[in-house]
C-alpha cells in the first residue's frame, strides 16, 4: 500500500521500537517536566526541543494518543494553548494531515491492483494517489483563502510522501530532488487534464475526458485495456467529485471523508484480447474482491520513514515495528 506519513519507530529514541511502556516518578514542577508528565513517556522528552515541531508534526499526534492514555494527564488544555496547539496554523496542519491520510487509505486498497488492473509500480500508484488529492483540491477551491492555505499544506505532504517513496526505491539521496522534479513534471499536466475535463458542460463529455486522462496516466496508455474499463474509472472520479462538493465542511476538514467503493468492473470486459472463459473467471474474482474491499493488512499499515525504510504501525494503538507483525 502507498505509505502514509507516520513517525517511524525509534526516530525519536534512536533505537528500535519497544512494546513496553517505561514509567518514571513525576519530577519537580517546571514547564518541561509538566510536559513530561502529560506525555507519559520519558523517551518522548526530546520532542521538547521545538514547540513548533511538537504542535505541527505527526510526532505530536502520537503524543496526543499517549496523553489520552496516561493517568497523569488531568487537563493538558492550558499547556496545549500555551504551545499554540489550537492556533490557526497548527489546526490547519493537523487537518491537512487527516485529509491527506484519507487519500492514502483510499488509493491503497488492493482492489485497484486486482480488478482495477493498476500495475503495482511507482508511477501508476502515484497517479492513483494524485487523483484523490486532486478531488480534495477541487473541494477546497470553494473555501477561499482558508482553502488555498489548506491546499498548500496538503500538496506539501504529497511531495514529502513522494520523496520518501523515491528513497524507498534505493535512489541515492543526492538524486532524490532530481527524481522528485521528474515526478512533478508528469503530475502537474495530469491535474490540468482533470481540470479541463471538469470544465466541460455535460456529464458525458466530462467522463469521456476523465477516462482518456486515466488511460494515458493511470494505465500508461495500455493498448490492451478496453474503453469500458477506463470509463468505470471516469464514472468513479465524477461520482466522488460530486460527493465531496456536497460534503459538510466540518466533516471534510476533520478528515471524515466517506469515499465510495472502488469500482467493481463487474460485467466489464477489461482486456481487448481476453477470452470469454478468462473474462468470466475475472468477473467472478471481481465480485468476490468487492465483498472485501480493503487491504489485507487489517489494522496494521505499512509506512515509510524519512530515510525510505519501511515499517508498520497500528491504526488504533499507534504501536510501530520494523518487522512485519503478521
Amino acid at each position: 500500500a502507498i505509505p502514509p506519513l507516520r513517525l517511524a519507530p525509534g526516530v525519536l529514541e534512536g533505537s528500535a521500537p519497544s512494546t513496553s511502556r517505561v514509567t518514571r516518578k513525576r519530577p519537580q514542577s517546571t514547564l518541561a517536566t509538566e510536559l513530561l508528565s502529560y506525555l507519559g513517556s520519558p523517551e518522548e522528552t526530546k520532542m521538547i526541543r521545538s514547540a513548533r515541531q511538537i504542535i505541527s508534526t505527526t510526532a505530536h499526534r502520537r503524543m496526543m494518543m499517549s496523553t489520552s492514555a496516561s493517568p497523569t494527564a488531568a487537563n493538558p488544555t492550558w499547556l496545549l494553548s500555551l504551545l499554540g496547539y489550537y492556533g490557526a496554523e497548527s489546526t490547519r496542519l493537523r487537518n491537512a494531515e487527516a485529509v491527506f491520510q484519507t487519500c492514502i487509505d483510499q488509493s491503497s486498497k488492493k482492489a485497484w491492483l486486482t480488478r482495477g488492473r493498476v500495475v503495482n509500480e511507482f508511477r501508476p500508484r502515484h497517479t492513483l494517489l494524485l487523483a484523490h488529492v486532486w478531488l480534495v483540491h477541487k473541494r477546497l477551491l470553494a473555501d477561499g483563502e482558508s482553502g488555498k492555505l489548506m491546499q498548500e499544506a496538503i500538496f506539501d505532504l504529497l511531495w514529502e510522501d513522494t520523496s520518501m517513496r523515491i528513497r524507498s526505491m534505493g535512489i541515492n539521496e543526492l538524486s532524490v530532488n532530481k527524481n522528485l522534479s521528474e515526478v512533478q513534471k508528469y503530475s502537474f499536466p495530469l491535474l490540468v487534464e482533470y481540470d479541463q475535463a471538469m470544465a466541460l458542460p455535460t456529464k458525458a463529455e466530462r467522463e469521456d475526458h476523465l477516462g482518456a486522462a486515466s488511460w494515458r496516466n493511470l494505465w500508461m496508455a495500455d493498448a490492451n485495456l478496453t474503453v469500458e474499463h477506463c470509463m468505470e474509472m471516469a464514472a468513479y472520479l465524477n461520482r466522488e467529485y460530486e460527493s465531496l462538493q456536497n460534503l459538510d465542511g466540518e466533516a471534510f476538514y476533520e478528515g471524515r471523508i466517506p469515499w465510495g467503493q472502488v469500482p467493481s468492473w463487474a460485467g466489464i470486459k477489461s482486456l481487448v484480447d481476453e477470452s470469454e472463459d478468462e473474462d468470466a473467471k475475472l468477473a467472478l474474482e471481481a465480485e468476490l474482491d468487492a465483498a472485501t474491499d480493503d487491504d489485507e493488512l487489517g489494522e496494521w499499515r505499512e509506512a515509510l520513514a524519512v530515510n525510505g525504510k519501511r515499517y508498520w504501525w497500528h491504526i488504533k494503538t499507534r504501536e510501530s515495528r520494523w518487522e512485519k507483525p503478521f
